[in-house]
């Protein structure tokens, strides 16, 4: 099945997702979701941060009880920090949440699927094409071929 290509992937609201790739992909962040919503991966990357920073303090306590202590109280807010430094800026991403499931020959046109199950960057289904596998092509020029009864997960982009 042959059609016009889709516009870029948009947010709801029209704009142009970060992560934006010039391959048509859309590099994401938001593959924790609670329910229907997507837990922020700064929310991750500090609670990581709590987590080392106790198991860090040990070591250094007796050389540096003070230091341990700041350690301790700094490391989450500091990974957070940083986490979020990284998907705004140095390797901007979208915050996205899956919306359900699709086998791969009920794909069409215009879908925001998942590329590799059901974490990591989205796509903009541009065209299908379905033989014995489904050849999915994406905006951007990316493709994949898929069997007919793969499960595939949809996606929203939120930012």
């Amino acid at each position: 099945m042959r059609s016009e290509s889709p516009a870029a992937p948009r947010l709801a609201d029209g704009g142009v997702p970060r992560g934006l790739t010039k391959a048509g992909w859309v590099r994401t962040t938001g593959w924790l979701q609670v329910g229907d919503r997507p837990v922020s991966s700064v929310y991750v990357a500090a609670t990581v941060g709590l987590l080392w920073a106790p198991i860090v303090a040990v070591a250094v306590v007796p050389a540096f009880p003070v230091a341990a202590g700041i350690l301790v109280v700094t490391a989450p807010v500091v990974s957070g920090a940083v986490w979020w430094v990284v998907t705004a800026w140095l390797r901007p991403s979208s915050s996205a949440r899956n919306i359900g499931q699709k086998s791969a020959d009920d794909l069409a046109p215009g879908d925001v699927v998942r590329l590799h199950g059901s974490i990591g960057p989205v796509g903009q289904v541009a065209e299908v094409t379905r033989d014995e596998d489904v050849q999915v092509v994406f905006h951007g020029g990316g493709h994949l071929s898929w069997a007919s009864c793969h499960v595939v997960h949809m996606a929203e982009l939120l930012s």
